[in-house]
């Protein structure tokens, strides 16, 4: 998640507060694309955490006791 947190910060940064000027790329553009794939990311990282919560752990110690 951590991740996610500085790509969004980054892209925050490049979006709001760099005023500069480039040709071939849109310093903007990049900021916004940053901040998106922060959150995507952010997302992807607490919907795996759930699954994880969600899924039945299995004791080993029994499984292999004769009934």
């Amino acid at each position: 998640m951590v991740p996610g947190i500085i790509l969004i910060i980054v892209g925050a940064i490049f979006t709001f507060a760099l005023r500069a000027e480039s040709s071939w790329l849109d310093v903007r553009v990049l900021g916004l694309i940053l901040m998106l794939g922060g959150a995507a990311f952010i997302v992807r990282s607490r919907v795996k955490r759930r699954d994880r919560q969600e899924a039945p752990l299995r004791d080993s110690r029994t499984e292999h006791l004769p009934s």
